[in-house]
Formats: structure tokens, C-alpha cells, sequence
């Protein structure tokens, strides 16, 4: 086996990964709507997964290549001497090439520094808007206490409701809301509003989108960003309906389920990190996860389509949490020994 087979095997996995994820996971829909909160756990773990395995093929490869040095004096016998300490392959095994090994070493750690601050600056900017937005919007709101919640209500006839972020406000509730629900349909709504706040729903959120939006360009990222939103109102909606019973959630959903103004939607757009928009859009961010969110409510979807996709999925994660294992672990080992040795 030639020694350039294991990177060439690690690219096949990350590619197969990042391309067939995204369809492996909207045939699985059914199975992970089933334990939504499981689901988000899942999808985050599978990004994680991808970008260590990412990293691993750039460690990998500064085992079987050899370049000439970029690093000076101690410093570069030192790193030489950790690569000799952790590689499984001899140097008669090594390719020669004309890129320098430390590049290799430090690709992972720069690609890591740059989708964290990337991602820092986004997390800044959305707390900002939705600060802001906050303001605006319980600037023009009453408190009151609805169905054992503290909530804000706004003045306004479209029938609405959703969560800020618990220290920008909390739940906000539109008067034409109030006025559209019966009393088991209110507490539905505001049971669903107060899991987001809860189950910490705009936190994940908020880390989902830091992480996986600098990284849209890959498929499964992507797919993932888009998804955890739903999921994250799959896991209210189960929350509201053990509280409020099912007929009360999904008839409450329909209602507010009608269209609302866009010049006055677009007005508070970043208001809520558990969906981004404002109040007077909550109307179709409450089928964030389309038609089958409802559906899911009164009839469930059959999972056993979704057991194969599930599988091949949870395979591919498995295979390249094997590649991390296999290629971070001589790297710890040796950097932990080191850590001894100096100590």
C-alpha cells in the first residue's frame, strides 16, 4: 500500500461526507424529528467530527511528505523531533516534495483561529441587532403575565409571538395574537416560547450559526446551519405539547400561521436568536420547519425510511472519528510526554 493511500482514503470520507450529508440527512428527517433535542446534539457533533477529520488529513500528510525546513534553529529541531516521535511510517516511507512540513502542522491551527474569529464577529454583530432590535421593540410593549409567563405585549393586530434572548426580554406577544387564541391555544404558544428560553435555544443557536455560517461553502455545514433551527422548534413544539396537548399547539400554529405585513416585518428582523426575525415575521418562523412541522404534530412520519440514511450517516461520522483518533492521538501523546518531559 502505497503511503500516500490513508490521506488519499481520509479526502474520499470528507468528501462523501460533506457532499451525500446533506441528503443523508433530509432522508433521516423522520428519525430525528422523533427526539429533536438528540437531533441538534447530533448535528453538532457531526460538524465537529468533519472539521477534526479535516484537520487530520493536513497531520496526516506531514508524516508521509517531507519538504524542506521553514522553521529556524531549536524551534524546528524540536517540531521535527515531536513529528519523528508520533509518525507510524519510517523516512524511507516519506515523499519528498517542495512544501515545507511545518505549513502541514500549522494549517489546522490557523484554519481554526480564522472560523473563530469569523465567528466571534458574528455572534458580536447578531448580539448587537438583536439588542437593538430588543429596545425597539419593548420600547412600545407593556409587561404583563399571561398563563403563568411574564411576557411583553406589543401593540400590534398581526398575531405573533416569540422569544428574545432571556436578557433582552424574554417572550413578546402581539395583541392581535391575544385576541385570535382561545385560553388552551395562548398556553401553548407561551409554553413553546418559554422552552426556547429554557432549553437555552438562542445559545445554540447563536454557537451553531458562529461556527457552521464562515463554513457555508461545505455542504454538510450548511445543511446543518439550516437545520438546527428547525430542530431547535421541533424540541419547543414537544415541549409545548406535553405542557398543552396537541390539538391546542397545532391549532394555535395554523392560526398564526397567516401572512403577515412585510414593511412592518422587515422593521424587526434580527429580534430573536431562536429564529432571526422579529415579531411580525414569527408568523412564518413558526414553520421554520415547513409543512412537516405540523404534520409531525398529528401524524408522525414512519421512521423506517429514515433508519438506512440515519445509519449510512452515523457509518461515515464513525469512520472519520476513527481517522481522529488514529492521527490526533500519536500528536497528543507526544505533545503530553513533552509537556512531562519539560515539566
Amino acid at each position: 500500500m502505497s503511503v500516500l493511500t490513508p490521506p488519499l482514503i481520509i479526502a474520499l470520507l470528507l468528501v462523501t461526507s460533506a457532499v451525500a450529508g446533506p441528503a443523508l440527512l433530509r432522508a433521516g428527517a423522520p428519525l430525528l424529528m422523533r427526539v429533536p433535542r438528540a437531533a441538534v446534539a447530533v448535528l453538532l457533533t457531526s460538524l465537529g467530527t468533519w472539521l477534526l477529520a479535516a484537520a487530520s488529513l493536513s497531520l496526516l500528510l506531514a508524516w508521509t511528505l517531507t519538504g524542506p525546513d521553514l522553521l529556524p534553529g531549536a524551534v524546528g529541531e524540536v517540531c521535527q523531533r515531536c513529528l519523528d516521535a508520533s509518525t507510524p511510517f519510517t523516512p524511507d516511507q516519506t515523499v519528498e516534495t517542495a512544501l515545507p512540513i511545518a505549513v502541514l502542522v500549522a494549517l489546522p491551527v490557523l484554519g481554526a483561529a480564522a472560523v473563530l474569529v469569523l465567528g466571534a464577529r458574528r455572534a458580536v454583530r447578531a448580539r448587537s441587532a438583536a439588542r437593538d432590535a430588543a429596545r425597539d421593540i419593548t420600547a412600545g410593549a407593556r409587561a404583563v403575565r399571561l398563563a403563568g409567563h411574564d411576557v411583553w405585549l406589543v401593540p400590534d393586530e398581526e398575531p405573533a409571538a416569540f422569544a428574545l434572548p432571556a436578557g433582552l426580554g424574554g417572550i413578546v406577544v402581539s395583541a392581535g395574537l391575544r385576541r385570535a387564541l382561545s385560553d388552551a391555544e395562548l398556553r401553548a404558544v407561551l409554553a413553546h416560547e418559554g422552552a426556547h428560553l429554557r432549553q437555552r435555544h438562542h445559545l445554540v443557536l447563536s454557537a451553531t450559526r458562529s461556527l457552521a455560517e464562515p463554513l457555508r461553502w461545505i455542504p454538510l455545514a450548511a445543511a446543518i446551519a439550516d437545520a438546527v433551527p428547525r430542530y431547535l422548534e421541533i424540541a419547543a413544539d414537544e415541549s409545548a405539547r406535553r405542557c398543552s396537548g396537541t390539538r391546542s399547539l397545532a391549532s394555535a400554529l395554523l392560526k398564526i400561521g397567516a401572512p403577515v405585513r412585510p414593511a412592518t416585518s422587515a422593521a424587526a428582523a434580527p429580534a430573536t436568536a431562536a429564529a432571526p426575525a422579529g415579531p411580525l415575521l414569527h408568523a412564518g418562523l413558526l414553520h421554520a420547519g415547513g409543512p412537516d412541522r405540523i404534520r409531525h404534530l398529528v401524524a408522525p412520519a414512519g421512521t423506517g425510511s429514515a433508519l438506512l440514511p440515519t445509519a449510512l450517516l452515523s457509518g461515515l461520522m464513525l469512520a472519520l472519528t476513527a481517522v481522529i483518533v488514529a492521527v490526533h492521538g500519536p500528536y497528543l501523546q507526544v505533545l503530553l510526554a513533552g509537556c512531562a518531559i519539560t515539566g
